[in-house]
Order: C-alpha cells, then sequence, then structure tokens
C-alpha cells in the first residue's frame, strides 16, 4: 500500500508536469498567432491555420488521454491535462475577454462618414479570386469601398493595387473626395463621383486634377510622411511651396 510521502511526491510531480505541459503549449500557441498575424494570412485564412492546429492539438490530446487511461499511466494524464488547458484558457479569454482597445489611427479609421453625410467609407482587406497563394486562398488586398447610410454599396474597387501586407491611408476631402495614400510607392489617388458614376485618378501624374486647385488634406499622410500636398510629376523641381493649390479639406 502506498504511503503519504510517495502519494505526495506522485502528485508534485503530476503538478510538475502539468505546468510544463500548459507552459509549453502556451508558448507555442503564442508563438502560431504571432506567426498568423504577421505572415501566416498572407496564404491562409488565419481562422483556417488557427482552427486547422486545434483539432489537430485535440486530436493528439484525446489519443494521448485514452492511451493513458488504458495503460493508467498517470504521468502522461497530467501532461496531456495541461496541454488541454492551455488552448482552452486561450479560447474563452478570446471569447468573454475584454475587448481590445481601438488603435485605429486618426487616418485609418473606418467606418468614415463622407463631409455631406451621404456616403460612408471602408477600406477592408479582401481575398482576390484571381491571385492565389501557395495553398490555393487568394491574396488579400485592400480594398475601397463606399455605400450609403442604409448600407448599400454604391462603389467598390474593383483593382487589386493594394497590397494587404502594406500599409494605406484614407480621409474623405471637399466635395465628398475620397483621398487615399499608398505607402507602398508614396502615390496618391482620389475617388471621386462624377455624373453619377465614382471613379478612381492617380493623383500627381499630369496637370488635370492640379489645375482644378484640389489637393490631398495633410491629415491624409501618416506620420513619418511630411504633412501637406506631394509634388505632382508636371511640376518643375523648384517649384515652391505657394504656388502649389489649396489643399482639398
Amino acid at each position: 500500500m502506498e504511503d503519504s510521502e510517495s502519494k505526495t511526491a506522485r502528485w508534485i510531480l503530476y503538478v510538475f508536469l502539468f505546468v510544463i505541459s500548459a507552459g509549453v503549449v502556451f508558448l507555442g500557441f503564442g508563438a502560431l498567432v504571432f506567426f498568423t498575424m504577421f505572415f501566416g494570412w498572407l496564404i491562409a485564412p488565419s481562422e483556417y491555420i488557427l482552427g486547422g492546429v486545434l483539432l489537430v492539438h485535440f486530436g493528439l490530446a484525446l489519443g494521448l488521454f485514452l492511451l493513458a487511461r488504458r495503460k493508467r499511466w498517470g504521468c502522461l494524464k497530467a501532461i496531456v491535462y495541461g496541454g488541454v488547458s492551455a488552448p482552452v484558457l486561450l479560447i474563452v479569454l478570446g471569447l468573454f475577454g475584454p475587448d481590445p482597445p481601438d488603435d485605429q489611427k486618426p487616418n485609418q479609421r473606418q467606418p468614415l462618414v463622407s463631409p455631406s453625410g451621404k456616403y460612408v467609407l471602408t477600406v477592408p482587406i479582401e481575398r482576390s479570386r484571381q491571385d492565389r497563394g501557395p495553398l490555393g486562398f487568394g491574396l488579400p488586398y485592400w480594398h475601397v469601398t463606399i455605400s450609403d447610410p442604409k448600407g448599400q454599396v454604391v462603389y467598390r474597387d474593383p483593382n487589386e493595387s493594394f497590397v494587404g501586407i502594406r500599409n494605406v491611408y484614407w480621409v474623405w476631402g471637399q466635395a465628398d473626395r475620397v483621398w487615399l495614400f499608398d505607402s507602398d510607392g508614396g502615390a496618391v489617388y482620389v475617388y471621386e463621383q462624377t455624373d453619377g458614376t465614382w471613379s478612381r485618378h492617380e493623383w500627381g501624374h499630369g496637370t488635370g486634377y492640379t489645375a482644378q486647385g484640389i489637393t490631398p488634406p495633410p491629415s491624409l499622410y501618416p506620420d513619418y510622411v511630411h504633412s501637406g500636398p506631394a509634388p505632382v510629376a508636371s511640376e518643375p523641381e523648384n517649384a515652391s511651396a505657394d504656388a502649389l493649390p489649396e489643399p482639398d479639406e
């Protein structure tokens, strides 16, 4: 018959194995979430990656638990319990924990209501139906989408120009124009409605928009870019700032 000291030592071992297993699995899932947030989502939806790993993990844990129960291996049971507790805790925190803080930048807020109140701008990251990654999932792109206050989409940029891994910035301007800055090449785009039809133009190539006296609002640019109008391609390099048109604010 097992004495009390042996029982105590055995339970201490079980607790130790439980903690070590939970810690290792917790760190592993933390690394997986980090990888998915920054890299994995580019080749496959995050929910597919995390869901697939969870299914494999719980399936493996079930198999080990049945084996430990059949063989009466208490140490293996402790390891399984610890390995299962970590992802369960993460799931519970994700479902019932506090909402993350609103960390949207002023020039990346969405939904964003136009100055007239007639339109609502969103710029979601959506997966392409043409460009696909190595696993067959569409590559992610930013898409400028303009809706009415009831949520009916009136315009969606069909171009797949803004890769989701890079940042874009947007604001409304006068006359319900949408301005967008692409951090990839530094280009500025303007979306506006003419005769009831929305269209996109790349600002700064040619003199058409400059001649009309519109430039991007300074609030469009991120902190690492000098705020204010970007010079257009047709201007002389020595053009003074006073010669630029007023910002479209």
